[in-house]
């Protein structure tokens, strides 16, 4: 029995991130490796614990582009460290939040 082959598709190539995206996961790994290890966990542990896959926590680790951000989350949470993202987009940390504020002050 012959089988069609599937048209390829035409999605266009993946692009990189930009460098400062780039610097900010190679941190992110940076500290989660060291957050990890501060636990005495392998990879393998934390994987487990986190019900993410060995290569998903490596490539966290590496900084590598591409891993859901719901597996980010599920490390963290097993690593007790998931309140920490509630200060992520704090409008009390934003500049914005006050030049909004001052603009509405100064409104008649």
């Amino acid at each position: 029995m012959l089988r069609a082959t599937p048209a390829p598709r035409n999605t266009p190539p993946a692009r990189s991130a930009p460098v400062m995206v780039s610097g900010a996961l190679q941190d992110l790994g940076v500290r989660l490796t060291l957050a990890r290890k501060l636990r005495g966990l392998t990879q393998e542990q934390l994987g487990h614990l986190s019900d993410v896959s060995t290569s998903t926590v490596r490539a966290l680790e590496a900084g590598a582009e591409g891993v859901a951000i719901a597996n980010f989350l599920k490390v963290l949470q097993a690593l007790g460290l998931l309140g920490q993202v509630g200060q992520l987009l704090d409008p009390r940390h934003d500049p914005e939040t006050l030049a909004y504020a001052e603009r509405q002050l100064r409104a008649p």
